[in-house]
C-alpha cells in the first residue's frame, strides 16, 4: 500500500493536498508556505494529520480531531491550533507568549484573514513567519503546541471576526 501522508494541508491558494517528508523536510515546507502569506491575497494555512495517507485524494473534509492554522502575513501573523483539552474535548486556541504576570491590560491588533474579514487577537499572539513556522513543527512532532506558548480558548458561540 503507498502511503500519501501522513499531513494534510490547505494552501494559501486553498489547494489541498498531501504533504510528506520525500521532497524537504516538513518544517521546512510549512516554513517556505507560511513566508508566501501577504494578508492582501494570501491569507490563510492549515496543517492536519490526515484521516487516511493511503488513499491519493485528501480535502479539507477529511475531518482531523487536531489542526494548526495561521493567518495574516508573514511578518504578522496569528496561530490557531484545535488540541484535546484537559477534559478529552477538541477545543480551538489562538495561540501566543505567555503573559508576564504583572502585565496589564493588553493592546490588540486586526490581522486580515480574508479580502474583507480581519480577526483581533492580542499582541502577545502575533507571530512572524520564522516564529509561527516554529510552532508548527512542533504540532508535526508532537500533535500539540510547546507547553511554552499560551492558549486562548477561543468561544466559537461569538463571531470571531470583524469586517476590514
Amino acid at each position: 500500500m503507498t502511503t500519501y501522508g501522513p499531513f494534510a494541508e490547505t494552501t494559501p491558494r486553498g489547494q489541498t493536498g498531501w504533504i510528506d517528508e520525500r521532497r524537504r523536510p516538513i518544517a521546512e515546507h510549512v516554513r517556505a508556505v507560511l513566508g508566501k502569506l501577504d494578508g492582501t491575497s494570501r491569507f490563510t494555512y492549515t496543517l492536519w494529520r490526515g484521516s487516511n495517507p493511503e488513499s491519493i485524494v485528501v480535502t479539507r473534509d477529511d475531518d482531523a480531531e487536531t489542526f494548526i492554522q495561521a493567518a495574516g502575513s508573514a511578518e504578522a501573523m496569528t496561530v490557531e491550533a484545535r488540541l484535546r483539552g484537559e477534559d478529552g474535548d477538541h477545543h480551538l486556541y489562538t495561540i501566543g507568549r505567555r503573559q508576564a504576570a504583572d502585565a496589564g491590560t493588553e493592546e490588540t491588533v486586526l490581522v486580515p484573514i480574508g479580502p474583507d474579514r480581519s480577526v483581533r487577537v492580542l499582541l502577545r499572539e502575533i507571530f512572524t513567519a520564522d516564529e509561527a513556522a516554529e510552532i508548527f513543527a512542533a504540532f508535526v512532532r508532537t500533535d500539540t503546541v510547546p507547553d511554552a506558548y499560551a492558549r486562548r480558548e477561543l468561544d466559537l458561540s461569538v463571531a470571531q471576526s470583524e469586517p476590514r
